[in-house]
């Protein structure tokens, strides 16, 4: 079970505290004026986290672009299949490239 400690606390017994958090493999929960503000957790738990959002972000990812894929098959119905394919793909690509040029994925060519 987490325990929760103060800010104060939390400064003044860091090193227990992170002794704590590795013996026990929980969580310490760091609040300030009675709000939950930190969590201090063992690096695997971190490890762990990191990976289940960058799924996450990855299901973001897909499903926008599959929105994105309806759309223009929905506004090019006139197109074939594989002009709508064609389509889809040149944007999908193009989107790809914005995001990693934005720092949001890393993407490699």
């Amino acid at each position: 079970m987490p325990k929760t400690v103060s800010a104060t606390e939390a400064k003044n017994r860091l090193g227990a505290i992170i002794g704590w958090v590795l013996q026990n493999k929980d969580e310490v929960i760091v609040e300030s004026r009675g709000e939950p503000k930190v969590v201090v957790v063992p690096f695997s738990e971190y490890e762990r986290l990191k990976g289940i959002r960058e799924q996450v972000r990855r299901q973001e990812a897909l499903a926008k672009l599959e929105k994105l894929r309806e759309k223009v098959r929905a506004r090019n119905q006139d197109l074939s299949g594989e002009e709508a394919d064609a389509l889809a793909d040149r944007f999908s690509r193009e989107i790809i490239e914005d995001m990693a040029r934005e720092g949001k994925i890393k993407f490699k060519k």
